[in-house]
């Protein structure tokens, strides 16, 4: 750092010589930081596609081997393990796609007036059986102020059924799963939250990361990506809102705040009171 001090010509330019150091480093450090994450995000997208291509080849190469005899049974679990990675492939595939879409602002949002019970009545439904199996119950409620919200609740609905089957993945039998949704003047505050044993405090800050693992017993991708937080935080984000998470043992809480200012939301393409 140059000698800036006092109130002449050259301390002055001393200043902007510091300034423009200080920017330059600041540059640097945040270069170096894209750098390492974008290396970390090739890194973690190799291995994800690398575990179902390494099992689809294994059983492929064994299923043509003309010398090895295999039963009925056999062959029939085999193609099926290929399905299944194969779908499961797919979803990766899709997700980052549709990650990269929503991180660089290419998605359109059908940003419209929705009956909020419904898209939460339309989550719940589709996990009544689970939640019944499991010993799982599953509450809803939307106080009257939030009756009506502006989004696109298309989007919205995969938001919440994200976090939902996020949910049933850590909540034991007894335990509660509740939708929440207030509104106030400005915005619009939805949750959900789970009775689970609740994220470790070192877990939280990185809760959204792609193919972040809490549980690294885990099998990754065993319920789906591994990119279900990320896309729904790209979702809200796209919407112009935030995303939080606040846990503790025995409760965890996801909450989404919502923009209610039109022009805080993308253009909407359509009004209905009704999905």
């Amino acid at each position: 750092m140059a000698p800036d001090s006092g109130a002449d010509e050259i301390a002055r330019v001393a200043r902007a010589f510091n300034k423009m150091a200080g920017d330059l480093a600041a540059r640097d450090e945040a270069l170096h930081t894209s750098d390492r994450l974008r290396r970390q995000m090739v890194a973690d997208v190799s291995h994800e596609l690398k575990t179902p291509l390494t099992s689809m080849r294994g059983y492929l190469e064994t299923l043509s081997m003309p010398d090895v005899v295999i039963s009925q049974e056999a062959r029939g679990r085999y193609l099926d393990t290929i399905a299944h990675e194969t779908r499961r492939l797919e979803r990766i595939v899709e997700d980052l796609v549709d990650l990269g879409r929503l991180e660089n602002g290419v998605v359109t949002l059908d940003c419209r007036y929705f009956a909020t019970e419904q898209v939460f009545r339309h989550v719940v439904e589709r996990h009544e059986r689970e939640a019944k199996e499991r010993d799982v119950e599953l509450l809803l409620d939307v106080d009257s102020s939030a009756d009506q919200l502006f989004a696109d609740p298309d989007r919205l609905e995969q938001v919440i059924e994200n976090l939902v089957a996020n949910a049933f993945r850590h909540t034991p039998a007894g335990g509660v799963i509740q939708l929440h949704a207030v509104a106030g003047v400005n915005d619009a505050r939805l949750s959900v939250t789970d009775s689970g044993s609740g994220i470790a405090p070192e877990h939280v800050p990185h809760i959204f990361d792609r193919f972040y693992k809490v549980d690294a017993s885990r099998v990754a991708g065993a319920a789906g990506s591994g990119l279900g937080l990320s896309i729904a935080k790209a979702i809200v984000e796209r919407h112009g809102g935030t995303m939080s998470v606040n846990s503790r043992p025995g409760r965890t809480e996801f909450v989404l705040v919502l923009p209610q200012d039109h022009g805080a939301v993308p253009i909407p393409h359509s009004t209905s009171a009704n999905l």
